[in-house]
């Protein structure tokens, strides 16, 4: 079985990026702001057989406290890093590169979880390599784990 490498993406793709909360997903709010996230466990057969042998519960629950339940409710694929950024600096007095560097960081854990995935629009960029060219761009991509 052969990997498929991820495509790398330019700063301006990925700020254009819009994260997508998992569908599969149940959650629930906490108090003080939060989200409690519900992931059901892998149906994978190496799963099951560990599940045999070791206590492995049937779902995995991640709190988010009442900032990660802000980043929660923005990330619903019609907001972008570039939007999600400026709303940040505007409500908790940042600056871009803070705001910027935090919700990155925040968001790559929450993709690499299978909480998150992202849509990227490569319409744009390809639109913009191709101008003069006649060529349309590759449309949307979505990146990003399932739980």
């Amino acid at each position: 079985m052969r990997l498929r490498r991820r495509p790398r993406l330019t700063p301006e793709q990925v700020l254009g990026s819009r994260p997508v909360r998992n569908r599969a997903l149940k959650t629930e709010p906490t108090e003080g702001g939060g989200i409690r996230v519900y992931a059901e466990r892998r149906g994978d057969w190496w799963v099951r057989l560990l599940a045999v042998i070791f206590p492995i519960p049937r779902e995995r629950v991640v709190e988010l406290d009442a900032i990660g339940g802000e980043v929660w409710e923005l990330c619903d694929g019609e907001h972008s890093l570039r939007e999600m950024t400026r709303i940040f600096r505007e409500r908790h007095k940042l600056t871009r590169a803070e705001a910027e560097w935090s919700l990155r960081t925040y968001l790559r854990d929450l993709g690499k979880r299978g909480l998150l995935g992202f849509v990227v629009d490569k319409r744009a960029e390809a639109g913009r390599k191709s101008a003069g060219k006649g060529e349309e761009g590759e449309g949307e991509q979505a990146h990003g784990k399932r739980a």
